[in-house]
C-alpha cells in the first residue's frame, strides 16, 4: 500500500516545464549521446509524469558526428567497401542528410583508432585512404556539399592521403609520389594540382582549434595516443613543417596557424588547404542544419550534460555553447554532469547536476556498466528535478 500511494503522490505532482529540450554531450568512455538523453527523459518523467520531451543529440565532429547527423536530419545511412588506417579491408558508413543534397562523413568510420588493435597505432605508417574512398565515392555523386567530421584519427599526415588521387599529388625530389602516410611527409619536396573538376563543396566539422604544427599542433598534442613516442612526435612535428613549407610556396596557401588545422593529426589542414574547405564549429554546425534556435524557443527549459564540466569545457564544447545560446534565448538550462569542476560563478548553466564531485568521488568510472552510469543518470535527472 505504502509503494501505491508514493506513485500516486508522484503522478499528482505539478510539471514546471511543459515541454523540455533534452540534449547532452556524450559521457566519453560510458554513454553516447543518445543512451544520456534517454536516461535523463527517463528520470524526468519519472519526476513530471505529464512533461512533453524532445531529444538532440549533441556532436562536436567526432566520435558519433555522422550517424547523429544523418538521424537528426531525417536522413539516411549508406555502407561501403573501403579499407581501415592499416590498410586493411573493412566497410564503413557515410550518409546523407535530410536534405538530400548534402553528403556527411565521418573520419572515424574509416580511419578510426578504435578500429585498431595497439599493435597497428603507428601514426607514422598508418593513412586516411580509406577515408578517401569515401569523400571520392560522395564527390562523383555530385552533393552540393560534403560535410567531414574529425576527431578520434589513427593518423598523422597532414591530411595527404585524403587528397592524393582526389586533388592533389605529392612528389619526392625523384618525382615519385610519396606514401600518404606520415613518414612520407618529409619527403614531399613538389605538389601538384590534379586536373578534375568537383563541384561539391567541402565543410570541415571541428571543435579542436590547435594549429598544424608547434607545441600545441597534431603530433605533439594527438600523436602520442595514437601510438608514437617522444621520438616519433619530433619527426612528424618536421613533417608537418616541411607540408605547410611547400603548401605555401607551390599553392600559395598559409594555413598552418588557422583554427583547427591540427585536427585529427592535421586533416583540418589538409582539407582546407586541398580541399578549399570551410571549418565550421561542430556545435554551430548542428545549430544550423536542425534549425536549433526554433527548437529551442518551442520549449520551456533546456536539459544538457556531458561527462566531465571543466575548464576545457568553458573554451567552446557543445554544451556550453548550447548553454549561452539558450540563456540568449531567453530558456532557462540545467546541465547534468558525471563530474563537475568549474565553479559556479563561471557556469553559463542555471543549474548543475554532478554523479561526482570532490566532497562525493561515488564509485569509480571504470568501475560501472553504461547500464550502471545510465540508471545513475537517470536518478540524478529524477533529483534534480523533485528538489
Amino acid at each position: 500500500m505504502p509503494a501505491d500511494r508514493k506513485v500516486s503522490r508522484i503522478s499528482d505532482r505539478k510539471t514546471p516545464y511543459a515541454r523540455v529540450l533534452i540534449a547532452p554531450d556524450k559521457f566519453k568512455g560510458t554513454l553516447t549521446s543518445e543512451a544520456a538523453a534517454k536516461a535523463i527523459e527517463k528520470g524526468l518523467r519519472r519526476a513530471w509524469p505529464k512533461v512533453k520531451t524532445t531529444r538532440l543529440f549533441l556532436t562536436d565532429g567526432g566520435e558519433g558526428f555522422m550517424e547523429l547527423m544523418v538521424r537528426q536530419t531525417g536522413g539516411r545511412l549508406r555502407s561501403a567497401r573501403t579499407i581501415d588506417a592499416a590498410g586493411r579491408p573493412c566497410r564503413a558508413q557515410w550518409g546523407v542528410l535530410g536534405n538530400g543534397r548534402t553528403a556527411v562523413i565521418g573520419l572515424t568510420e574509416a580511419s578510426g583508432l578504435a578500429h585498431l588493435p595497439a599493435a597497428l597505432r603507428n601514426p607514422e605508417r598508418t593513412t586516411n585512404r580509406g577515408t578517401s574512398i569515401l569523400l571520392s565515392m560522395a564527390a562523383a555523386e555530385g552533393f552540393d556539399e560534403i560535410l567531414v567530421g574529425l576527431g578520434g584519427s589513427a593518423t598523422t599526415e597532414g591530411g595527404i592521403s585524403l587528397a592524393s588521387r582526389i586533388t592533389h599529388g605529392f612528389y619526392d625530389k625523384d618525382s615519385n609520389l610519396v606514401s600518404g602516410c606520415g613518414l612520407g611527409l618529409t619527403e614531399i619536396a613538389r605538389i601538384e594540382p590534379i586536373k578534375r573538376k568537383i563541384k561539391s563543396k567541402f565543410i570541415v566539422a571541428t571543435d579542436v582549434d590547435n594549429p598544424l604544427y608547434g607545441p600545441k599542433g597534431a603530433a605533439y598534442q594527438f600523436a602520442p595516443q595514437k601510438g608514437a613516442d617522444a621520438a616519433m612526435v619530433k619527426r612528424l612535428d618536421a613533417g608537418l613543417r616541411n607540408l605547410a613549407r611547400i603548401v605555401k610556396r607551390d599553392l600559395g596557401k598559409d594555413l598552418a596557424k588557422e583554427p583547427g588545422a591540427g585536427a585529427a593529426g592535421g586533416c583540418g589542414y589538409g582539407l582546407m588547404a586541398f580541399f578549399n574547405a570551410k571549418r565550421e564549429n561542430g556545435f554551430q554546425l548542428v545549430r544550423r542544419l536542425t534549425g536549433l534556435d526554433g527548437l529551442i524557443r518551442e520549449h520551456d527549459l533546456v536539459i544538457t550534460g556531458e561527462g566531465c564540466f571543466d575548464r576545457t569545457s568553458l573554451l567552446g564544447k557543445a554544451p556550453v555553447q548550447l548553454g549561452e545560446l539558450a540563456r540568449k534565448l531567453k530558456r532557462p538550462v540545467w546541465a547534468l554532469c558525471g563530474r563537475v569542476e568549474v565553479p559556479r560563478s563561471r557556469s553559463p548553466f542555471d543549474r548543475v547536476g554532478a554523479l561526482s564531485t570532490k566532497e562525493n568521488p561515488g564509485p569509480r568510472p571504470d568501475s560501472l556498466t553504461p547500464a550502471q552510469h545510465a540508471k545513475r543518470l537517470e536518478r540524478l535527472a529524477f533529483e534534480l528535478a523533485t528538489e
